[in-house]
């Protein structure tokens, strides 16, 4: 006797938390920010946060989104029955409704009313990735859905009611698309298998009133943004949609000329910084704590999302050799440095960065008699007439291999003395006690080889 396939029970995402990117603003109607901003910053620019609630198969890159204002939520079962009814691609209710420990404990009814409609909720534990990537992909794809519309309205009812509206047409658009480009072949498939699912749609259902406790877990994106920066709003003639941009606004009065940009100065440090921490012998962590600042404030300069104070700054400029060039008219890694290779993309940057645009013929080292060093290679970075540097590749690793496509003009491999190779890696070895002795001990091993490097390329022989 055969046997059917029992089908998978169906499962859908559900998701409550602040907007991140959608504000409503009394003459501006709803105003996407370019980058997050915290609550109380947003109220300096007159913006008013907005809850969004959204639920996602699954898996699959289908998904519905319904918002109100803060200070008005909407009970957990009634959203779920709206998207229920009303979104056709999540073909009804589901088998099985994920949610998060917080939604779990501001809704303790939650998992009783599902159950009475056949609908098993299951909260997600601490190491579960999907769900919570399936509210960072909501937030982020809220920002597009506003619509052009005539602006009559901007009231906080109107715009969030127009809001609505827009993010249902976006959810019918895509079904009724199909959700053609996603990324690969296998997923269209399972995207067309789905939607040929038959609708589970729930029975209608008294509801009563608020059925959950809003609190500071709607927010907890805050916890991992930078100090605020200006910002003005701007509106997009394209599109009619206000903006609120991250930046200062140019004084309109301002006409553009092809000289000023060729005399100003390019504020590069934050890059060249990002560069050198990741091939810095010593953790970011460590680096930081050096520079006398936080790790969370080491990746916000030198991803360009907040400055350093002036001191922190200078003293983090210090601590990996950055300069100013005048001549170039930007920041550069002076060094000389012990660099690790761990990220290809980094290594290759600071290499160019140091010789001068490739400007140098880097060379691994092996004694010329007895054994080299089990764990690491290294590479000597020999610029023509500047003090060399040295990186450390450990054996073995896929970067290593292919460091002679990463050092442009890489030399190969040349025999030293064995006693000058034992200078180079007990240099390395002083040199990643600690973050703030790197280039100390590099600029005394450049002293003792100055007559090898000074007005020339060093080739060791």
């Amino acid at each position: 006797m055969n046997q059917q396939t029992q089908p998978s029970p169906r499962e859908h995402h559900f998701y409550v938390a602040i907007a991140k990117f959608l504000f409503h603003h009394p003459e501006h109607g709803v105003v996407s920010v370019q980058d997050p901003i915290k609550v109380k910053d947003a109220e300096r620019y007159g913006l008013s946060p907005l809850i969004l609630y959204g639920l996602t198969v699954a898996g699959l890159p289908i998904r519905w989104m319904t918002f109100t204002p803060v200070d008005q939520p909407r009970a957990f079962r009634d959203v779920l029955l709206d998207a229920w009814r009303n979104a056709e691609g999540l073909r009804g209710r589901p088998d099985i409704l994920r949610i998060n420990r917080h939604l779990a404990t501001a809704s303790p009814e939650l998992a009783r009313d599902m159950a009475e409609i056949g609908v098993q909720v299951e909260v997600a534990d601490a190491k579960e990735k999907s769900l919570p990537a399936s509210l960072r992909s909501a937030q982020d794809s809220s920002r597009w859905l506003l619509r052009k519309h005539d602006g009559k309205d901007q009231s906080l009812n109107g715009s969030i009611q127009a809001l609505c509206r827009d993010a249902q047409n976006d959810h019918d658009f895509r079904v009724r698309d199909g959700h053609r480009g996603v990324s690969s072949r296998e997923v269209e498939d399972r995207i067309q298998q789905w939607l040929a699912l038959p609708a589970q749609v729930p029975v209608p259902t008294v509801t009563g009133g608020l059925d959950w406790q809003p609190g500071p877990w709607m927010s907890s994106w805050e916890t991992s943004l930078p100090p605020d920066q200006p910002r003005y709003f701007n509106l997009d003639g394209f599109d009619g949609r206000t903006w609120l941009v991250t930046g200062e606004k140019a004084p309109e009065d301002i006409v553009e000329d092809d000289d000023f940009w060729a005399d100003s100065d390019y504020d590069n440090a934050a890059e060249i910084a990002k560069n050198l921490v990741a091939c810095w012998p010593n953790s970011p962590a460590d680096v930081a704590k050096c520079a006398g600042i936080t790790l969370r404030e080491l990746q916000w300069f030198t991803s360009g999302k907040a400055p350093l104070g002036r001191h922190a700054r200078f003293d983090l400029e210090d601590l990996l050799g950055i300069e100013y060039d005048e001549r170039m008219g930007s920041y550069v890694g002076a060094g000389p440095y012990v660099l690790v290779a761990h990220k290809p993309q980094a290594i290759k940057e600071v290499y160019e960065a140091i010789s001068k645009g490739g400007d140098a013929r880097p060379c691994e080292i092996v004694p010329r008699q007895g054994a080299a060093d089990p764990s690491w290679r290294y590479v000597l970075i020999n610029t023509c007439g500047e003090p060399p540097s040295i990186v450390m590749a450990p054996r073995g690793a896929n970067i290593t291999e292919r460091l002679p496509d990463l050092l442009m003009n890489y030399d190969g491999i040349r025999t030293v003395a064995p006693e000058f190779y034992r200078d180079v890696v007990s240099t390395c070895a002083r040199a990643c006690r600690e973050p703030a002795v790197n280039i100390r001990e590099m600029k005394d091993f450049v002293k003792r080889y100055e007559a090898h490097w000074a007005d020339c390329a060093w080739q060791p022989e």
